[in-house]
């Protein structure tokens, strides 16, 4: 029996979604922040144990693991990634290559992540047409490198004018720092240059790019190569496998930094969508994860979740591929406070995450957040966290919102806690909605998926405010992230910023030019297929496809196609009409400035499989009452067991439905009905 393990760490939980056959097992641990591959290695022994088998015996039964990790994305919120030193090209330490206004609004986070003080300017020029017009100065590296370590750099970062037309300038540069610290030195540094992260024509949108990555490279170094290494040392004889936030996966040694911002939440999405379009045939949906920290926002178009090219990085705009996602602060460990020039209450975006965590956690955290809320409004039950796996204390609960919000306010702890669940529904629901309206949808048109941890808690709520009357939420949903990562395939990127001209101003094709076009893909083909091989995949089982980005009239646009079109010189011609066809310009003169190969091998994925409809009575899943308060009052409610519940199972809120890793509030207005997936289709009572 061959197994698959795929983990998601969060910032407070470290889920787990591992399956073999028909069988599976979700897992959810306490996240350590202090050492990820911790709760990494937590979670696959946590569920070697639900098996009944060692974890080697699970490891050495696996064939696939997939991570996604919130490492990098937190560093970069956080700040807290090495002091780097960047060197670039004379006259541009300041500007970073950016125009007037093209960096606007993120030059003070570029200026925290590197400071002034912490940037070179060497001499060396290459032209725009990527020629050599002046010979780098090398013993200037070598003194730029030098003042940067004494004044404390543990990364340095070179980006050179125009390294995407010609790398030489900065292969010249790290040769040469490599040369002065050999990697052996116990003062050798990462030295990494900007043309090896993205071949981003834009000179400063490469060098965001390489500024950012080398931020989180280091941590991203120490905990995926460990977690890899541990995994081969319990027995583990396949690569581990990284999630990326372009929709696929890769192994470590293939995987670039900032590769797996928000990999997590993107992986979520992509399960959703799949589930959405494969199994209700939705079209269109917005769906939101909502974790201990944050909510993550998506919005799925055309059953399509397409990447952005160009997508922007805590506001800064970069030069890698990547599915993008709105964040709102409502995450359970949202912290709560008093506004006391309005009178009213605040939620986030500050949050007590998994340490100390909310008060009731009884480990030092003081302000209340909103799973102290839930707790004294009955959602939550103390005797019932995770299942009873993890204390929690309602009495705290209660002490907090009171001394923090209830007194402040001069009102009931109830109406207090009541406050703090309807200002953060109410604030993230705004949130979604700029995301929905943005993408040109209605929210009252779409249908609302809702997973992560808090996803079920909060659903209707969000629903209910942006007038929504159809939610979905999986059987999976508090292990979302890690189920999606398990619908991903390994996929390989690789880009080329050539300049290729197809049509002359007068018109004619260039096939000279062509020639040089295919032998460029042929070597784009050739080092995917090794690094496929590297991964264990054979060459019989991949996919190609090639994105062309073309320039013309100073206008820019791509187009996605099989490889096989691209095959011989009247498939380019073809290729430049279905350009001008596209939109793309009337101008005789069309240039190819970026071509991106995308290498995709599939894998095999957990099918969902259907139950037979037992009827719509849920009374076997009843597992007793409680009192639960529902803004006007506490109302005796009935609390059902998710896992009790049968295909056809229909329940009336007000109600909850308690599982061992997540609760679902089905308030008065609302119907929970259980599917033939054992999902839940919760609908606003006609």
């Amino acid at each position: 029996m061959n197994f698959t393990i795929d983990i998601d760490t969060g910032g407070s939980f470290t889920d787990g979604f591992i399956t073999a056959g028909d069988r599976i097992e979700m897992v959810k641990v306490d996240t350590t922040p202090h050492d990820l591959t911790v709760c990494f290695i937590n979670c696959i022994e946590e569920g070697a144990n639900r098996l009944g088998l060692s974890i080697e015996e699970l490891l050495s039964k696996t064939s696939t693991i997939r991570y996604s990790t919130t490492i990098g994305t937190n560093c970069l919120l956080q700040k807290n990634g090495p002091k780097l030193g960047l060197i670039v090209t004379e006259g541009y330490a300041k500007s970073l290559y950016a125009t007037d206004g093209e960096n606007a609004g993120t030059a003070e986070v570029l200026a925290e992540i590197v400071p002034m003080s912490m940037r070179v300017e060497t001499k060396g020029e290459i032209d725009d047409s990527g020629n050599v017009v002046k010979q780098l100065d090398e013993e200037g590296i070598r003194q730029a490198v030098e003042f940067l370590l004494d004044s404390g750099a543990r990364s340095i970062v070179i980006s050179l004018r125009n390294s995407s037309l010609n790398t030489s300038h900065e292969e010249q540069a790290k040769a040469a720092i490599d040369g002065e610290y050999p990697r052996h030195y116990l003062g050798s540094v990462p030295v990494l240059t900007a043309r090896a992260v993205t071949a981003h024509r834009e000179n400063n949108v490469r060098t965001n790019t390489a500024i950012l990555n080398a931020y989180i490279h280091r941590d991203m170094v120490r905990y995926l190569y460990r977690a890899d290494e541990i995994l081969r040392q319990r027995g583990y004889r396949k690569p581990l496998l990284v999630t990326h936030s372009s929709g696929g996966a890769a192994r470590v040694a293939k995987t670039t930094a900032l590769n797996t911002y928000n990999s997590g939440p993107v992986a979520g999405l992509i399960g959703c969508s799949k589930m959405a379009g494969e199994l209700y045939g939705i079209n269109d949906f917005v769906s939101v994860d909502v974790g201990g920290t944050s909510v993550d926002i998506g919005v799925g178009v055309g059953r399509k979740i397409t990447p952005d090219r160009e997508p922007a990085v805590e506001g800064i705009r970069i030069g890698l591929s990547m599915v993008t996602l709105g964040t709102a602060a409502g995450g359970g460990g949202s912290l709560a406070r008093v506004d006391f020039a309005s009178k009213s209450v605040t939620v986030g975006p500050d949050s007590a995450g998994a340490l100390p965590g909310p008060v009731c956690y009884n480990l030092g955290g003081f302000e209340p957040g909103i799973a102290d809320a839930d707790l004294v409004l009955g959602y939550l039950d103390e005797n019932y966290f995770l299942g009873g796996k993890k204390k929690v204390v309602k009495e705290k609960a209660v002490g907090a919102v009171k001394d923090s919000i209830a007194d402040s306010l001069g009102i009931s702890v109830e109406e207090a806690a009541w406050k703090i669940i309807q200002t953060s529904e109410s604030d993230v629901a705004r949130q979604i909605r700029d995301n929905i309206v943005g993408k040109g949808l209605k929210p009252e048109d779409l249908t609302l998926f809702a997973f992560g941890g808090g996803g079920g808690l909060r659903c209707c709520g969000y629903a209910s405010h942006l007038g929504i009357n159809r939610v979905i939420v999986f059987n999976y949903s508090a292990v979302a992230s890690a189920f999606g990562a398990s619908t991903m395939d390994i996929l390989h990127t690789y880009d080329n910023s050539s300049r290729i001209p197809l049509r002359s101003s007068s018109g004619a094709f260039l096939a000279a030019e062509w020639k040089q076009f295919n032998k460029t893909i042929a070597e784009m083909v050739a080092q995917a297929k090794r690094d496929m091989r590297g991964e264990g995949f054979s060459e019989e089982s991949l996919s190609f496809v090639v994105e062309l980005g073309f320039s013309a009239k100073g206008s820019h646009q791509s187009i996605e196609l099989p490889l096989t079109q691209l095959e011989d010189a009247d498939e380019a011609r073809k290729l430049a009409a279905a350009y001008a066809l596209n939109g793309g310009s009337d101008a005789l003169e069309i240039v190819i400035e970026r071509t991106t190969l995308k290498a995709e091998c599939a894998v095999p994925h957990y099918q969902l499989p259907v139950f037979k409809d037992s009827g719509a009575d849920p009374q076997k899943a009843q597992k007793g009452t409680r009192d639960v308060y529902w803004g006007k009052g506490y109302v005796n409610s009935k609390i059902y067991e998710r896992d009790k519940l049968e295909c056809g199972n229909k329940i009336a809120g007000p109600a909850i439905i308690e599982a061992s890793d997540t609760t679902y509030v089905v308030p008065p207005n609302w119907t929970y009905n259980v599917d033939k997936y054992l999902n839940g289709i919760m609908e606003v009572k006609p």
